[in-house]
């Protein structure tokens, strides 16, 4: 069920405008991601330190656990919350707690059949592979393994997305500093065009506790943003673990509703700053505490 049909450019030449480029029309292409009640899975083109990739997995149904639901919104950041999924009996295998408390069957993998992708510096094409079905290309991908501004097109026999070609992300500090009371500022090298490409921002300050929540923001590719300060605070006050950590990931993003629910395609460049948070401190083993506090389960001093 294609959504759209790729055409080709009829100019006389296709320029780097995030419009048309190697004959694929993205003109049509904006920022647009699969709700989290409907995401099923997508692909992924990586942009990462010294390799491209190309991978994904679609499944037929949606996992429970990652449709997290929004605590409070602001501008353009949401500070959002796992569900708790309790299931009493446990669930048996090839089972996961549904959002009832009661055992669904788990999403299971499907063969969507040989995923080609244009656009690209050569030709991909990945047949699939059981019983996973998990396609990542095999064979020799130049790095990067597309040009900027570049049109990309992934195509299975019931899907069609697109994706443009970004510049790789990169930022001045790795670390950032989060306290309560505070917004957080950052700053990125903005792209020469940002085309239909966002910035998507993910700040994890209890990634290994029991508390499920943090703050995801997607933004305009400017080189600057700001989390406010309310949502900084809120996140804080809910709980902190050991090794917190915030992502910034720019990415193109399209997606179409399947027969299993709604599949993405991004094309993405991503980097993850450590953060250091007044008064926490984390730790792999009691050597890095210390004495007489010692390293506990959540990974910080205590």
């Amino acid at each position: 069920m294609m959504r759209r049909s790729a055409l080709l450019c009829v100019l006389a030449a296709c320029g780097n405008d995030g419009s048309t480029n190697g004959g694929i029309d993205v003109s049509s292409l904006t920022y647009e991601p699969c709700a989290v009640e409907s995401h099923v899975g997508g692909f992924d083109i990586v942009l990462g330190d010294g390799f491209t990739a190309v991978q994904g997995q679609v499944f037929d149904a949606v996992t429970p656990s990652r449709v997290v639901e929004t605590i409070t919104a602001s501008g353009e950041c949401a500070w959002v919350r796992a569900p708790v999924l309790v299931c009493n009996p446990s669930c048996t295998g090839g089972e996961i707690c549904g959002p009832t408390s009661a055992c669904i069957a788990s999403p299971v993998a499907q063969d969507i059949g040989t995923v080609t992708v244009a656009g690209l510096e050569v030709e991909v094409s990945i047949p699939p592979r059981a019983p996973t079905f998990f396609y990542t290309f095999t064979g020799t991908l130049p790095h990067p393994g597309f040009e900027t501004g570049a049109g990309i097109q992934l195509d299975a026999p019931d899907l069609t997305l697109l994706g443009w070609g970004i510049e790789s992300l990169a930022v001045g500090a790795t670390v950032v500093t989060i306290q309560s009371a505070s917004p957080v500022p950052l700053t990125w090298t903005p792209p020469a065009a940002s085309g239909p490409a966002k910035v998507e921002i993910s700040l994890n300050v209890n990634g290994h506790g029991l508390v499920g929540s943090h703050i995801e923001c997607v933004v305009d590719d400017t080189g600057a943003f700001t989390i406010p300060e309310p949502l900084v605070t809120s996140l804080l006050d809910d709980g902190l673990s050991g090794f917190p950590t915030l992502t910034l990931r720019r990415t193109t993003t399209d997606s179409i509703t399947t027969v299993h629910g709604c599949v993405e395609l991004d094309v993405e460049s991503a980097i993850t700053l450590d953060v250091t948070i007044p008064g926490l401190e984390s730790c792999d083993g009691n050597e890095d505490c210390t004495p007489p506090e010692t390293c506990q389960p959540d990974l910080t001093c205590g």
